[in-house]
C-alpha cells in the first residue's frame, strides 16, 4: 500500500474541519474562540454611574486613558447617573457578556442597595463578573470657606442646640450613612439634602443656601487646597495623606469611628475568563502606572487592585455590615 497523499485541497478541508471543530467546541464548552488574541478589537465602554465632574466620574477618566492605551483600543466614558447607581448598574447587567461592555461601581451602589430596595433589577452578586478593586477613599465634611464653622464640633453644638438648623448636602449613600452614624453617635440632628452630585450640590454650599457638604476626598481635594471649602473631618480610621491638615472624626470626639468606599469594575455575569484575565491583568497594570497612582494617591485614595475575587469579598462584607446600619438608620433611597 502507498500512504495517502494530501493534496492542497485535502489540506484547506482538513484545516477548515479542525476549525469549525474548534469553534463547536468553544460553543459547546462556552469558551471564547481566541479570546487572548482577538480581544479587544473595538472600543471598550465603561458605564459610570456620576454625572460629569463627580469623584467617580474624576476617577474614571484618570484610569481610561492609560486602561485603553494597555489594550491597544480607547475606553469610552459613558455616564449614566441616577437611583443610587441602579441605571449604569442595570445597563451593564443588560449588556452583552463580551468584555466591551464594563462597569465602575462602589460601595455605596452595588453593596448598599439590596439594603435599600425592595427589589432591584438585578441581582449584585449573580448579574456581574468582577474585574477588580481600584481604589478606597475617605470622606469629608466640609464648609464654605467663609463660613465661621471652622470645626466639626462647632457644627454638632449647633445642631444639638437648636435640630435640624444645620444643612448637610451629600451625594450617595454611603455619605448619607456617614452622617446618620454621626448623629447617633453625638446626639445631634441634622437636616440632610439629597444631590445627584457635587455639580449640583457644591454652588449651594457656596452660595450660603446649605451649611456643610460630604463627599469623596477624590472629589474634595481640589475645592480644599483651592481655598474654597475647608475640611472639618475625614471619616477613615487615620488622617488622609493628601488632607494631612484635616482631622478624623474619632480625633474629634468619636472614636472607632470609620467608614470608607471602596471603587471597583465589573462586567456582565457570564464574560469569559479569558477575558476577565486580560481585564484584570490590566487594570492592575494601570493602578502600577506611576501618573495613574499619583493621580489617585494625590486625592487620598489607597490604591487596591487585586484578584477579581477581592471585590467579590468586598462585596459581601460591606453588604453584611452596612446593609444592617441601613436598616437600623431607617435610610431609604430617595
Amino acid at each position: 500500500m502507498h500512504p495517502i497523499q494530501r493534496t492542497p485541497n485535502t489540506k484547506r478541508r482538513g484545516l477548515a474541519a479542525a476549525s469549525l471543530l474548534g469553534l463547536a467546541l468553544a460553543s459547546t464548552f462556552g469558551l471564547p474562540a481566541r479570546a487572548d488574541t482577538d480581544y479587544p478589537d473595538k472600543p471598550v465602554r465603561l458605564i459610570v454611574p456620576f454625572p460629569p465632574g463627580g469623584g467617580g466620574d474624576k476617577l474614571a477618566r484618570v484610569l481610561a486613558p492609560t486602561l485603553g492605551e494597555l489594550l491597544k483600543t480607547s475606553v469610552i466614558i459613558d455616564n449614566r447617573a441616577g437611583a443610587n447607581g441602579n441605571i449604569a448598574l442595570q445597563a451593564v447587567a443588560k449588556s452583552r457578556a463580551d468584555g466591551y461592555t464594563l462597569g465602575l461601581t462602589l460601595t455605596d451602589h452595588i453593596a448598599l442597595s439590596p439594603s435599600l430596595y425592595d427589589k432591584l433589577p438585578f441581582d449584585p452578586v449573580k448579574d456581574f463578573q468582577p474585574i477588580g478593586l481600584i481604589a478606597s477613599t475617605p470622606y469629608v465634611f466640609t464648609v464654605d470657606a467663609a463660613s465661621g464653622a471652622a470645626h466639626l464640633g462647632a457644627a454638632i453644638a449647633k445642631a444639638k442646640k437648636d435640630p435640624g438648623s444645620v444643612s448637610i448636602g451629600y451625594p450617595t449613600v454611603s455619605p448619607l450613612l456617614a452622617t446618620e452614624l454621626l448623629q447617633k453617635q453625638s446626639g445631634a440632628k441634622f437636616n440632610l439634602i439629597p444631590y445627584r452630585g457635587i455639580a449640583q450640590g457644591m454652588p449651594d454650599m457656596l452660595g450660603g443656601r446649605l451649611d456643610a457638604w460630604v463627599g469623596t476626598s477624590v472629589t474634595m481635594r481640589g475645592f480644599i487646597e483651592g481655598g474654597k471649602v475647608r475640611g472639618i473631618a475625614v471619616t477613615s480610621a487615620q488622617r488622609s495623606p493628601a488632607l494631612p491638615g484635616v482631622p478624623t472624626i474619632a480625633e474629634s470626639g468619636f472614636p472607632g469611628f470609620e467608614l470608607v468606599s471602596w471603587y471597583g469594575i465589573v462586567a456582565p455575569a457570564g464574560t469569559p475568563a479569558a477575558i476577565v484575565a486580560v481585564l484584570n491583568a490590566k487594570l492592575n497594570e494601570t493602578l502600577r502606572t506611576p501618573d495613574v497612582k499619583a493621580k489617585l494617591e494625590a486625592d487620598g485614595a489607597l490604591i487596591l487592585g487585586g484578584a477579581p475575587e477581592q471585590l467579590s469579598r468586598a462585596l459581601r462584607a460591606d453588604m453584611d455590615r452596612l446593609g444592617p446600619l441601613i436598616k437600623a438608620a431607617g435610610i431609604k433611597p430617595e
